[in-house]
């Protein structure tokens, strides 16, 4: 959980019952978080234009023209340094896969069996790890309850370690190539050419979606840089 940290969360639900109850929710899982609401796409554009986010929850399913996917997309499209997690009743793979291949790092289902489950989900993401759902991972989705521990052995046995392993943790953050490189400090190339590519095969995936879907599938959360536990973004 986030207890000791502050970080500005955007909540995108239409529907103000189901937002105040999300709310409640992410408040019990991040104490000190500053939560700005939005009902619709232009709210959450405005709130996204006035400054950093953290992390935005956004339904996929909006009663609007644009949906959550076009948030994200807006979020993606400005390489802005915000981890996005979709919010649907929907769990089908398409969907699901096309979110992530948009830039998500994670994705929950709105009506989960119990709020107890809904609570792990979102103590997942605030973790680091990337959380998908049964239909994507089968059995379940990943709700880890020991996950420090586990991460650093199966990294290592991969050989997934230094800089590869810091361009992992931006990876499940779902920030493009460019963000990476600017965090890292290397050349856009780099992070494609040699950085990726190792990871892909690595995990013996063949593109980024299915990197990320492989780390929730294993149980990973890739530790945090060294250099950014100081910084907002988880």
């Amino acid at each position: 959980m986030l207890e000791d940290q502050s970080p500005i969360i955007l909540l995108l639900e239409d529907q103000a019952l189901v937002r105040a109850g999300m709310r409640a929710l992410i408040q019990l899982c991040a104490p000190r978080a500053d939560i700005r609401e939005a009902g619709c796409y232009q709210d959450a554009i405005g709130h996204l234009s006035e400054g950093a986010i953290d992390i935005a929850f956004l339904d996929v399913d909006l009663k609007d023209d644009k949906s959550g996917i076009d948030v994200l997309t807006y979020i993606r499209a400005g390489e802005l340094p915000s981890r996005a997690i979709m919010l649907s009743a929907r769990a089908d793979e398409a969907t699901v896969m096309t979110s992530i291949r948009l830039g998500a790092c994670g994705y929950i289902v709105k009506d989960m069996d119990s709020e107890g489950l809904f609570a792990r989900a979102l103590d997942t993401v605030f973790q680091g790890g990337v959380f998908l759902p049964a239909s994507i991972l089968g059995r379940g989705g990943f709700c880890p309850t020991q996950t420090a521990p586990a991460a650093p052995n199966l990294l290592e046995d991969l050989g997934v370690k230094g800089r590869m392993l810091e361009a992992l943790f931006y990876i499940c953050q779902g920030y493009s190539n460019a963000v990476i490189a600017y965090k890292m400090g290397v050349a856009e190339s780099t992070v494609a050419n040699e950085y990726n590519s190792k990871l892909f095969k690595k995990f013996r995936v063949t593109n980024r979606a299915g990197l990320i879907v492989e780390v929730s599938r294993r149980g990973i959360v890739p530790p945090q840089p060294l250099k950014s536990l100081n910084q907002t973004v988880q």
